[in-house]
């Protein structure tokens, strides 16, 4: 396959990935008020926006392991043809809803949707070497993460956050006719020679190791996710002076940036180092520079610190998806993988929250640090890495 097809299936699959991430990303930090606006008092609006919060995660926790199934045997034209409209449905559903009902329904078909797991299934048949590919859509992902604050805050002010999902619901359609035609006439070619023993049934060896890569990645996401719902307060709590609304924005873009930037050199690691060891690493980095977080005082350390967590958690997902991808299972596994990941998310914040009434924001941290230490432990018990 010459290398130009290869780059453009590439680059259609990671602006797909750029908007399922921009898209969601607009919204989420001003949810309570967009919530607010669709809701009639205090208390109607803090149910609601805690049901619209948790609905594409509920969604996706259940729907993952069935797109994984789907997939077994169906075209990866198809799969991403249908990924993309629903998504952007999705979208529609949010941008016309005009109650909070129709705007959760709207996040929950986002989470129902499938992208995580279809796009990580494209980039394995896009020509592309995995593990590259992997951080291909992890630096897509974080970019997407970067942007959508920035245009969904400039959106929110002027009531213009409509157009914005008007705006990824079109491109979402383009781009699934686009996905659809180009790797419609490719997908014999695409198919990849199977890896050694994947006709063979999976190993209790082989079963019992993704099992812990997949159990440290719930550890090591709760851990990364737990404590920014409180990262606000814990930041204007040190240094009040410093860090506004503004700098606290300001600094989990820096964040993101810094996992861009690191990206290409966690492909090196995940190579060199293989994913039990690579994940080990990203735990090992994370669960320090939260635990030295939570001893900073000073703007220079807590941005700096908060970055450095970033960098080293930025490896953590393609380091799994490398370690779980020869699988003789690797639709089922991957699903399971991309699951993992979004429990994390769920229980993260839920763990830490639980200490906040005790222990305040500082206990937060600390148990976030905790969070990817178990993971690192889980690790211990891995074996036949690759």
């Amino acid at each position: 396959m010459s290398a130009g097809p290869q780059l453009y299936r590439r680059a259609l699959i990671l602006a797909v990935q750029f908007l399922t991430a921009a898209a969601p990303l607009a919204i989420v930090p001003f949810m309570s008020l967009q919530v607010g606006r669709l809701t009639r008092g205090a208390a109607e609006a803090s149910l609601w926006t805690a049901i619209v919060a948790a609905a594409p995660a509920s969604t996706a926790i259940v729907s993952t392991p069935l797109w994984g199934r789907f997939a077994q045997g169906r075209s990866i034209s198809l799969l991403l043809f249908s990924t993309c409209v629903l998504t952007a449905v999705s979208y529609l559903a949010m941008a016309v809803a005009n109650d909070a009902a129709t705007f959760a329904m709207g996040r929950a078909l986002q989470g129902a949707a499938g992208s995580g797991v279809i796009l990580i299934l494209a980039i394995e048949l896009s020509g592309a070497p995995p593990e590259r590919g992997y951080i291909d859509l992890q630096q897509a992902f974080s970019a997407g993460c970067m942007v959508g604050p920035v245009l969904g805050g400039w959106a929110f002010d002027h009531q213009r956050l409509p157009l914005i999902l008007y705006g990824a619901a079109a491109s979402l359609l383009v781009l699934a006719i686009w996905c659809a035609l180009v790797f419609q006439t490719t997908d014999s070619d695409l198919r990849q020679e199977p890896d050694k023993g994947a006709d063979k049934a999976p190993t209790r060896t082989e079963r019992g190791r993704n099992r812990r890569l997949i159990v440290a990645a719930v550890f090591g996401t709760a851990g990364a996710f737990g404590f920014v719902p409180f990262f606000a307060e814990w930041a204007a709590s040190r240094d009040a002076a410093n860090f506004d609304a503004t700098a606290i924005g300001m600094l989990h873009a820096s964040a993101w940036f810094a996992a861009i930037v690191v990206l290409p050199i966690w492909n090196r690691v995940i190579d060199g180092a293989k994913a039990a060891r690579s994940i080990a690493i990203s735990l090992l980095g994370s669960s320090a520079a939260c635990a030295a977080l939570s001893a900073s005082a000073t703007a220079p350390w807590i941005f700096a610190l908060r970055v450095t967590h970033g960098a080293f958690h930025s490896g953590l997902n393609p380091a799994l998806y490398a370690g779980v991808r020869r699988s003789s299972e690797r639709e089922r596994d991957l699903a399971s993988a991309r699951t993992s990941l979004t429990l994390g998310q769920i229980l993260g914040p839920a763990f830490c929250g639980a200490v906040v009434p005790f222990a305040g924001a500082d206990g937060a941290l600390l148990v976030a640090a905790g969070l990817s230490a178990i993971g690192l432990l889980v690790l211990f018990g891995a074996r036949g890495d690759r």
